[in-house]
């Protein structure tokens, strides 16, 4: 799991950084402020050329923009949407919380940082990241095969209309059936194949 650290602390880069990598984390990129953390992960042109990253620790206290705001401006980028943030902070009011929060973190530790309650929340959300990546793909898969079924339904009521049936009989009458329909029906679906049978007409020449 990658892990970004931003703090304008070296102390508090170093502390982060050694914690979570005796942990066992060890894709952890680690900068001073938060327009360095929009440039590494190119927040102006969609993160299509930034660093892979599944979680963000975020310091809130930072001279050139504090991170509350810095979680803003990332959560208004949709690759980043879903990356949880956890802010870092000395503070504890309700208000600023709430403020973080309203702002997209996803959690908040205080300082000065405790390994176990950092660790602990580091885990929880990088275990929630990963459920929601999971629910998301079943949910993609999902879409994908409603809508294939949907398209079979649809060919399904399509070749129904193409042939006609006897009201009475319940047998069908290829014979009546719209050439034109039929022609149409096989440029809307090149895959479709059909069985060699020699009509009576064509075995009787």
């Amino acid at each position: 799991m990658a892990i970004l650290i931003v703090d304008d602390s070296p102390d508090e880069r170093l502390l982060l950084h050694h914690i979570l990598k005796t942990a066992g984390y060890r894709d952890l990129t680690t900068v001073s402020s938060a327009h360095d953390a929009f440039t590494r992960l190119d927040l102006d042109h969609g993160g299509t050329s930034g660093i892979r990253v599944d979680l963000i620790l975020m310091d809130v206290k930072m001279p050139d923009m504090d991170g509350v705001e810095a979680c803003r401006h990332i959560k208004t980028v949709e690759a980043f949407a879903s990356i949880p943030i956890i802010i870092v902070t000395a503070r504890d009011q309700k208000d600023f919380l709430q403020a973080a929060f309203d702002a997209g973190a996803a959690d908040y530790v205080r300082k000065p940082v405790a390994q176990i309650e950092l660790l602990a929340r580091v885990k929880s959300a990088l275990k929630l990241k990963q459920e929601t990546e999971i629910r998301k793909s079943w949910e993609h898969e999902l879409t994908k095969v409603i809508s294939e079924l949907d398209r079979t339904l649809r060919d399904m009521a399509t070749l129904q209309q193409l042939i006609p049936v006897c009201p009475s009989c319940k047998k069908s009458h290829p014979a009546h059936m719209s050439d034109a329909a039929l022609d149409e029906y096989v440029r809307n679906h090149p895959q479709t194949k059909f069985q060699d049978l020699v009509c009576s007409a064509c075995a009787g020449q």
